[in-house]
């Protein structure tokens, strides 16, 4: 079955490739700018040297909840026409990581584990160009990204952070009700790798009817999870909010975008993160968009991804100059 991902590609699309660790063979790729600059001596005649290609800075992504890479075939393909190289990896659990029995196989100590290899991996080509890198994160991937400005193992290298519906709390229509919320602890010490279909409402990610048909038939992005993930993205959320101080050692740059009918996650939890959880922090953006629905940068219409996208590069190209 095709699906169209590649269909808005103006760039090539990178080879994927592997990374084994910790007893997973990952699947990445990463994207490189294709910005370029016209190599001239000065003279007005048009120059016979090879174009200059411009690479403002890095992002690296982490994917939402059963997402994988070409997802964001187009968000990255955006990011390289604009001067900004990109990086992601299907993470555990998800994918072509974890694909059949595999997936939702993951835990919170695996997660960060995870990131961590692939930051250090990043940051090592980075850091000798004198090139920033930031992370980006999309709903699951959002809560992860905002935790680990909190406490991660190499935040204080990351410029900034950048997420899209952020997992802080579920929307009120798909949140689960409190036999279930009182349970999720329980089943996930006692049966972390038991799967169960969430059935999350395709109508609450995306505007679109073209990408709602691939939500319902990509068998990569069937919402599958196992409890142990479930239970430990939820968690993650609460801290970010309930949590006393918990946020208080995120001080790099951070914008949280957030669409107003976005009935998955609850866009109400990003404003009282940005508002009322950061107090040390100055440099904080939210950005609201109305109409629109959850997946902003990955499977929304063309009008809501373009006003995400210029807010996105406007504050890429405000803070990695």
């Amino acid at each position: 079955m095709s699906f169209p991902y590649e269909s808005e590609v103006q760039t090539e699309i990178p080879p994927l490739q592997k990374e084994t660790f910790n007893d997973a063979t990952f699947t990445y790729l990463k994207w490189p700018s294709n910005l370029k600059r016209q190599v001239s001596d000065g003279n007005t005649a048009e120059s016979n040297e090879p174009a200059e290609v411009i690479t403002k800075c890095r992002v690296l992504i982490v994917h939402g909840f059963c997402e994988y890479h070409k997802v964001y075939y187009k968000l990255m393909d955006r990011l390289s026409l604009n001067g900004v190289e990109s990086f992601m990896f299907d993470q555990r659990g998800a994918g072509d990581t974890s694909p059949g029995k595999e997936k939702g196989n993951t835990d919170e100590a695996s997660t960060f584990a995870d990131l961590d290899h692939f930051l250090q991996m990043n940051l090592s080509e980075c850091e000798p160009l004198g090139r920033k890198l930031y992370l980006f994160g999309h709903s699951m991937g959002g809560g992860i990204i905002l935790n680990y400005g909190c406490n991660g193992k190499y935040k204080d290298k990351i410029a900034g952070f950048i997420t899209t519906g952020p997992l802080i709390e579920l929307h009120p229509s798909t949140r689960p009700n409190f036999i279930l919320r009182g349970l999720a602890p329980f089943l996930a010490a006692v049966l972390p790798r038991h799967k169960i279909d969430t059935g999350l409402n395709v109508n609450g990610i995306t505007s679109s009817a073209k990408y709602r048909e691939v939500l319902k038939t990509d068998p990569k992005l069937k919402v599958i999870g196992s409890f142990r993930q479930i239970h430990d993205m939820m968690e993650r959320g609460k801290r970010l909010v309930q949590v006393a101080d918990y946020a208080n050692s995120l001080d790099k740059p951070v914008l949280i975008m957030h669409g107003e009918a976005d009935t998955i996650n609850d866009p109400k939890s990003s404003e009282l993160f940005i508002n009322n959880r950061l107090p040390q922090l100055e440099d904080k953006t939210l950005k609201l968009y109305r109409d629109a629905k959850h997946s902003l940068l990955s499977v929304e219409v063309d009008s809501v991804f373009d006003e995400a996208f210029k807010d996105m590069m406007a504050w890429i190209d405000a803070h990695a100059a």
